[in-house]
């Protein structure tokens, strides 16, 4: 018995004490609990949206989402969602988009603001591209993929991460395009969800929308898309030290 307890200890002294997820996002909307006009941020940082022009709740890739056709959500900027997140280099922002690839050529279904800056676009030929002002010049195309990933009326999960010198953008989980980090202006003062108002206004929903202050694996995007941002990013029950130890005194 005495070997058991030894081989008992021995594994709970290497066992982790605790198992995490992913950090947490700064700001997540799963779109299942608006009020009024008020879009809560269910990451605890209190970054809730304000949405904008009425856009319409509908069924989501999973409980509600929102459609957007000349609406937005509107996130200010904070101490979490700062006005340099996307200059700084380190970020991910992900969600489920479901476009409709009609309208605009070029769509924002996600832009930083007032200034043209760190903008997520859908392309009505099926592209993403990652664009941005770099040195009070706009530069276009910073991290694009190819035409004809993004699915006409059918949902796909978009992530876009940023590491200081890579740029990636995946879609539905996979590498969909690499680029050199080019550093973007900053100072925002806003992010719009759906874009802002003109010829580049999103014309589609979003559903799980966060972003992150950390750059996500390609599992971890994975378990984002396949979990939900709530689930992926909950922290798993310490371990019981205090009930584990006494189990081991208990033995004879």
């Amino acid at each position: 018995m005495k070997s058991v307890l030894l081989v008992f200890i021995v594994c709970f002294l290497f066992m982790p004490l605790a198992t995490r997820a992913m950090d947490k996002p700064i700001v997540a909307f799963t779109f299942d609990n608006i009020k009024g006009d008020l879009v809560p941020d269910v990451s605890g940082n209190r970054n809730d949206g304000t949405m904008q022009n009425n856009p319409n709740e509908i069924g989501g890739k999973t409980g509600k989402a929102l459609e957007f056709d000349g609406s937005r959500v509107r996130i200010a900027a904070s101490d979490t969602v700062t006005t340099e997140m996307f200059a700084e280099g380190i970020f991910t922002v992900t969600m489920w988009i479901k476009a409709k690839r009609a309208g605009g050529e070029w769509q924002q279904v996600f832009r930083a603001g007032p200034n043209a800056n760190d903008t997520l676009f859908v392309n009505n030929n099926g592209l993403l591209s990652w664009r941005g002002m770099v040195n009070a010049a706009w530069a276009g195309g910073m991290c694009e993929t190819a035409a004809g990933l993004v699915e006409a009326d059918g949902w796909t999960h978009a992530a876009v991460t940023g590491d200081a010198k890579k740029f990636q953008i995946f879609v539905n989980g996979e590498l969909a395009k690499e680029a050199d980090f080019q550093e973007t202006m900053g100072n925002n003062q806003e992010y719009m969800i759906g874009g802002y108002a003109g010829a580049e206004q999103y014309s589609g929903a979003v559903d799980e929308f966060a972003i992150f202050k950390e750059t996500l694996s390609e599992a971890e995007i994975n378990a984002v898309m396949n979990k939900g941002i709530l689930n992926a990013t909950a922290v798993e029950p310490d371990a019981k030290l205090a009930t584990s130890w006494g189990k081991i005194k208990n033995i004879k």
